[in-house]
């Protein structure tokens, strides 16, 4: 039973640090090489088209299947009056996970071959330089990570300096969800962004204190 427990805590460290720095690098990626110039029609995005925008699928992909490792691991080390926590973040980093893997996948096998080979009818509905594509509804996937990690909060202690921490910052993740929707309904940028800030420093700085907490 030790050692299965302390390959979960191992697991849990590692993957952790995983989805922090996943999470980081999406950020720095999609900052440094996505193109937020305004949407002129499926043709002048072919046009406009390097592979270099796509960049952010890969830390995505990442950062996925790195979360769902994470969650399977805090599921195992959870003991079991809290498990009902740990399985409902476990349910949702699963939903997540899956939704996110598959909308960038479509990115990389079906949106980037077709604008390199000039096929983009209906493409339109599926490429990410268009804010009302399916690409964005399906992005809504970061909600269900958020649930997720509002569920996760609940099997820290709130009595564990350490833990504690890592409970507030998983909850300020949580945070992103109300802020962000109510920002798209009334159409505030700033409240859509303290939604994002809320996402990053909860989700990074969460997994990077939990890191800390399981080396003690």
């Amino acid at each position: 039973m030790d050692k299965e427990k302390n390959a979960a805590y191992k697991i849990c460290r590692l993957s952790a640090s995983a989805v922090a720095i996943f999470t980081l690098t999406f950020l720095i990626t999609l900052i440094f090489t996505f193109d937020f110039s305004e949407w002129r029609g499926i043709d002048g995005f072919q046009n406009t088209f390097r592979p270099i925008q796509m960049l952010t699928v890969i830390p995505s992909l990442l950062l996925a299947i790195s979360y769902v490792i994470f969650i399977s691991g805090v599921h195992i080390c959870t003991p079991k009056s809290k498990k009902i926590w740990s399985q409902l973040a476990l349910s949702f980093g699963l939903l997540y996970a899956g939704i996110s893997i598959a909308n960038y996948l479509i990115q990389l096998i079906t949106v980037i071959p077709s604008v390199q080979n000039g096929n983009t009818e209906g493409l339109a509905l599926l490429v990410s330089g268009y804010p009302n594509s399916v690409f964005y509804a399906l992005m809504a996937s970061y909600f269900l990570m958020c649930i997720s990690l509002l569920f996760a909060a609940f099997t820290y202690e709130k009595e564990n300096k350490t833990q504690k921490w890592v409970r507030r910052l998983f909850q300020c993740a949580a945070l992103a969800i109300p802020l962000y929707l109510t920002g798209a309904i009334f159409d505030i940028a700033v409240i859509m962004m303290s939604g994002a800030l809320c996402w990053i420093i909860g989700t990074t700085v969460g997994m990077f204190v939990l890191v800390v907490c399981l080396y003690k």
